[in-house]
């Protein structure tokens, strides 16, 4: 399912203002949301069917539903495994990040809100039903293009939750994992095309990560038979002002590279303004090259997009790459992530010609 140079997203879309306080996208119980609860479903419905027509229209191959029906990616699936306790949180923060490279913005700009606390975990983790199925069928009946789905990974998880029960972080993340992977095979019966799990905090704690290794995401992919990605990078750029490359990303992504059975990794790349010697710590692994610098509302050219992937082809095929944003386009105007879409698809198009490839693909939904 993935093409020579497939384009896509990384996860969501555009997320409306008047949909959704973007300051406030991690309280818990919904209260981010800005529609009264009974119109909520049909509002995100009209959302996700926008992002959709979107996409479509600028010529996206594989596509999202704009991720519309989530607060917080991460906060989505946790309040729905068996095990927490959402009601009573505990009184502690998420740790900080160890990305020295990163500059956040001013004060004020950003609440995470974490005042809320963090779920406590006070038994076994759970997948107690399907969480996103519902959310793909939807998708499909709004296109006939194949569809991406994204959910959370372990670190993400395991780095939001107050360990009351396990006391072990390796033997958590792999509960979570082992919870998570159910969902990812529901998905793939209910007819995904490709499989992304976000997993940034794999990046943002990597001490953590090196300690843990890759056991916990070789648990979530266990037993599934379409493409997979994990997703790593620096964090939103709508709570980041600047992102100078990393010193561990390479060995992050060598430590990806070393996953059996993982198809792809998809990486930030344009606003750190990393360059193609990056990519030669990925291995034989595909790579969702991000493409798209999400901490401007400028929007790149498609002359721009093709050099960068000119220059990333020298190390990388091109049976192996495929262009994206760098990570999530919720929090900018929806003029701009479309045009910041269809300079990757044009950009794209101009190295396909190049390449002697189709300009589109025939690919559908199974």
């Amino acid at each position: 399912m993935l093409h020579p140079l497939t384009t896509q997203l990384v996860g969501s879309y555009t997320k409306p203002t008047w949909l959704i306080k973007h300051n406030e996208i991690y309280r818990l119980g919904g209260r981010a949301w800005l529609i009264e609860s009974d119109l909520l479903e049909g509002a995100q419905a009209d959302v996700a069917r926008l992002s959709i027509y979107d996409q479509e229209k600028a010529g996206m191959d594989l596509l999202t539903d704009g991720e519309p029906w989530r607060s917080a990616w991460d906060r989505h699936f946790i309040s729905r495994l068996g095990g927490l306790n959402i009601a009573r949180p505990a009184n502690i923060v998420v740790p900080p990040s160890e990305i020295d490279t990163v500059k956040f913005k001013e004060e004020g700009e950003w609440s995470r809100e974490d005042d809320d606390g963090l779920p406590r975990v006070v038994g076994p983790i759970e997948w107690l039903e399907p969480i996103t199925v519902k959310e793909l069928e939807f998708a499909k009946r709004q296109t006939g293009r194949p569809l991406k789905t994204q959910i959370v990974g372990p670190f993400t998880v395991i780095d939001r939750l107050a360990d009351e029960y396990y006391h072990d972080e390796l033997e958590l993340a792999m509960a979570v994992a082992a919870a998570l992977n159910k969902e990812l095979l529901a998905l793939e019966k209910a007819g995904a095309a490709v499989l992304h799990i976000d997993d940034p905090v794999m990046h943002s704690r990597f001490s953590r990560s090196k300690r843990l290794g890759i056991a916990p995401i070789e648990r979530m992919i266990e037993g599934l038979t379409r493409p997979t990605t994990v997703h790593v990078c620096y964090g939103y750029a709508y709570s980041k002002e600047s992102k100078a490359p990393s010193p561990t990303y390479p060995e992050l992504l060598e430590l990806l590279a070393s996953v059996k059975g993982l198809t792809a990794m998809s990486i930030e790349y344009e606003q750190p303004r990393h360059q193609p010697d990056l990519l030669r710590h990925c291995g034989d692994k595909h790579v969702v090259l991000g493409l798209l610098d999400l901490g401007t509302t400028n929007i790149e050219t498609p002359e721009h997009i093709a050099s960068r992937i000119r220059d990333a082809l020298e190390v990388i095929p091109p049976e192996r790459l495929h262009p994206s944003s760098d990570c999530g386009m919720w929090h900018l105007p929806r003029e701009v992530a479309f045009g910041k879409i269809r300079a990757l698809v044009r950009g794209t198009d101009i190295v396909r010609r190049e390449l002697g490839l189709p300009t589109s693909w025939p690919m559908t939904c199974s």
